[in-house]
């Protein structure tokens, strides 16, 4: 006997979206923790984040349009994702318009 239960047609991409979303949200978390100013750990922070809200952003579209035009499961769960990942690329955007400022700001009190 088999306990195997057929759930039916998935929606992948909606469900690499949620995963994707979910480890960008915890990588921007994690960036905060170890210290915004020390340069080459938070530029490697963004770099993963923005990569994992990238595929979040990308999977999502791809899995709304798949659940809209198939019918399968996830619509939803893709739409929250998507929410979630453009929420991030926010902060990620935000953080990286703070660091170029205290940069630029240091620069220039340096400079005087």
């Amino acid at each position: 006997m088999s306990s195997a239960v057929d759930e039916g047609p998935k929606n992948r991409a909606a469900d690499v979206s949620v995963t994707a979303a979910v480890a960008g949200v915890m990588a921007a978390t994690g960036s905060l923790a170890t210290g915004t100013l020390f340069l080459p750990l938070t530029v490697g922070w963004v770099v993963l984040i923005l990569l994992s809200t990238l595929v979040a952003i990308v999977s999502g579209h791809i899995g709304r349009s798949r659940a809209r035009r198939r019918g399968l499961p996830g619509r939803w769960l893709a739409l929250a994702s998507l929410v979630t990942a453009y929420l991030t690329l926010l902060y990620v955007l935000l953080v990286v318009l703070l660091l170029i400022g205290v940069v630029v700001g240091l620069g220039a009190i340096v400079d005087s």
